[in-house]
């Protein structure tokens, strides 16, 4: 979300202020504080490794029970798969006030251990999630690194802040670090500012990461260069200086970057190896290429970029292999706006230009983007006025995860306050909770959720039913709810046409979004549902109707049709989905514009992974497994005046083992108004 200064109640017991005992943390730039941030991250880190633990025995002292540790919640051969732990621990936020911190080495957890599996030695996938750093404000917090730091230097490509010790997780979820400036210091060329890794949803919001080097000397700005990494939505980031700005190299799933600018790079602005990324917003002011693409699995959409200040010896967007997408992108100063292997595209200004061939089924329909209207997310500020915020545990809550805490919800819902927030713990629900118009803000601070047997079976319901008109949006941010928030409702009801912005939100076991009026304006960011069992599959994890829809990192996984637009209007920047359901169904004349992103796990069998229905859709997306049967062989199944066409995995480029590539389909009859 759009912060500013960002500052929390004093009984707000999810926040650990580094400043406050019992660390206190210098933050006046004097004292080295290396060893108590690192304690920090590790304190937390420990609760998750002794909840693992507890599972492991627990399931351990079970006779009969033919169950494993394993990186997912599922059933294997008909042994259930656990991912640890049962029960999560109350989550923790890292909280900077304003302030320069001094450090000499990398800031991340120090536990060997941290893994939930462990194949023979060969496969560890770590443990690294719920991991929460906020800072007072962008320019006000500074994690400044010693100048000449030992083991900074040429060739050590050491990070300064690292969310990765291991090789690679798929449970590294929720983590984010936002507000706050790195700054590398001079005289440290190896440093790296930022490595970041996140699954299913991840954020980096409002960070400045600089080299104060006078000739701007560091390895790279921001890194993304982990396997299996789903879930980064990285957004109004700044780096000056460094080889590279950013990188990003993983071959497996994706990652989203809005509002980015890269300034003063040495070698390359944006730097993607294999990853499917999508951008938007990128502003360079660079000599150097401010993109280049490598890598035979390397899948980018880059859209309303600026990239100045460049030299005739370069490209702008340099394509070496993969697949690119390209719209919208003003180019000064270079050779060309972009390049792909040997050939140059003439002109300095890019409107629409994909590396591969597109798809359109039906003759008569143009092969190009949709190219839907794209607004911002709203700007809502930060409430500093902490007198308008309450818990709902000041209203009777336990969050014990055994008391009914529905009706003390619905009093904070009702009170007079207009921010409204969760202490850390585990809230079960047994009904439907309204939102009035008076709330402007759910904070959740990573809470979790218990679904109650009642509010299990309400079929046409939301847990939260948002019923309150107000020309001012409702902002719901930051939930983690765990195993046991499952059953036939959505976390969200949206029954008024109130504009809702939904961020930072993770339902593990639960659909997460439907709307019961019509009219209203949604969006997300950074937003994940996986349904919980065969028994609820058949409820799409979103389902828009007549609704306009901007979504920004979207993760729906395992229900039978993930997103279904009946006659609204979705415009989706990155995603990914799993298994055997259809990623996006748009109906009713709808119109749909997806910009990459990637369809997971397919089972070879007849489900499209996506459906046109007399409507308006354009997708570039695509598909990653991990056997050579993980397919979806139905790319696209549109329909038009009655007659159904099929657009074949057998028609696409291939990108990894069966995997293919959707370069671009258009399927439309319709420009948008």
């Amino acid at each position: 979300m759009t912060h500013g200064q960002v500052v929390y109640p004093a009984d707000c017991t999810a926040i650990i202020d580094v400043t406050k005992p019992p660390y206190n943390i210098d933050h006046t730039g004097k004292e080295d504080c290396t060893r108590q941030l690192i304690q920090i991250i590790d304190d937390i880190i420990q609760r998750d490794v002794d909840a693992f633990e507890r599972t492991k025995a627990k399931l351990e002292a079970m006779p009969g029970l033919d169950a494993q540790i394993s990186f997912e919640i599922k059933k294997e051969n008909g042994r259930l798969s656990v991912i640890f732990p049962e029960d999560l621990p109350p989550a923790r936020i890292i909280y900077f006030p304003n302030g320069t911190y001094l450090v000499s080495d990398t800031i991340a957890y120090s536990n060997e251990n941290l893994v939930n599996i462990n194949r023979g030695g060969y496969i560890r996938n770590e443990m690294n999630r719920l991991l929460h750093m906020m800072g007072e404000s962008r320019d006000g917090v500074v994690i400044k690194l010693m100048d000449h730091c030992p083991g900074f230097g040429f060739g050590a490509n050491k990070p300064v802040v690292s969310f990765m010790r291991g090789e690679q997780s798929n449970i590294a979820m929720t983590n984010s670090f936002e507000n706050i400036t790195i700054d590398v210091g001079r005289g440290n060329p190896g440093a790296v500012g930022l490595v970041f890794f996140g699954n299913n949803t991840g954020a980096v919001r409002h960070v400045c990461i600089k080299s104060s080097d006078d000739q701007y000397r560091g390895r790279c700005g921001l890194e993304v260069t982990h396997e299996i990494v789903s879930g980064c939505y990285i957004k109004h980031i700044e780096v000056i200086g460094f080889d590279y700005g950013i990188r990003v190299t993983p071959i497996r799933n994706f990652t989203v970057f809005e509002h980015i600018t890269l300034k003063h790079q040495r070698k390359t602005g944006f730097y993607i190896l294999n990853t499917i990324t999508s951008i938007r917003g990128l502003y360079s002011r660079n000599e150097v290429p401010a993109l280049r693409v490598g890598g035979p699995t390397a899948h980018v959409v880059v859209i309303d970029g600026r990239l100045d200040g460049g030299s005739e010896l370069f490209t702008a967007l340099q394509c070496d292999m993969g697949t690119i997408f390209a719209r919208n992108i003003e180019t000064a100063g270079y050779s060309h706006a972009i390049s792909y292997g040997r050939k140059n595209v003439e002109g300095q200004r890019i409107d629409e230009y994909h590396s591969h061939e597109a798809h359109a089924l039906f003759e008569g329909q143009a092969k190009r983007s949709i190219d839907l209207p794209i607004e911002e997310t709203p700007h809502v500020p930060w409430e500093t006025d902490l007198s308008k915020w309450v818990s709902v545990n000041a209203f009777g809550a336990k969050g014990d995860g055994q008391t009914d805490d529905t009706d003390a919800i619905q009093r904070a819902m009702n009170s007079v306050y207009s921010v409204i927030y969760f202490q850390p713990g585990k809230y079960l629900i047994n009904d439907v909770i309204e939102i009035p118009a008076g709330v402007s803000r759910i904070n959740f601070m990573y809470c979790d959720l218990v679904a109650g047997e009642k509010l299990q079976g309400l079929k046409e319901e939301g847990t939260f039913k948002v019923t309150g008109e107000s020309e001012q949006p409702l902002v719901m941010e930051d939930l983690l709810a765990w195993e046991k928030y499952y059953g036939c409702m959505r976390l969200i009801n949206h029954a008024s046409t109130r504009t809702l912005v939904l961020s930072d939100l993770h339902a593990q076991t639960g659909a997460l979004y439907f709307n019961s009026v019509e009219g209203g304006e949604v969006y997300m960011e950074n937003v994940a549902s996986t349904i919980g069992g065969e028994a609820y599959r058949h409820v799409p994890c979103f389902h828009f109707k007549g609704q306009q829809v901007w979504i920004r990192h979207l993760n729906p996984e395992r229900s039978l049709k993930e997103v279904v637009n009946d006659r609204s209007r979705v415009w989706v920047l990155g995603f990914k989905t799993e298994f055997n359901g259809t990623s996006y169904e748009t109906i009713n004349g709808g119109f749909t514009e997806v910009l990459g992103g990637t369809i997971s796990i397919g089972t070879n069998e007849q489900w499209p992974a996506i459906v046109n229905e007399e409507s308006n859709v354009s997708v570039i997306a695509s598909t990653n497994g991990y056997q050579t049967d993980h397919i979806f062989p139905i790319a696209v199944r549109e329909t038009r005046n009655g007659e159904v066409r099929e657009l074949s995995h057998r028609e696409l480029p291939l990108r990894l083992m069966t995997q293919y590539v959707i370069p671009l389909y258009a399927g439309y009859t319709n420009q948008p108004k």
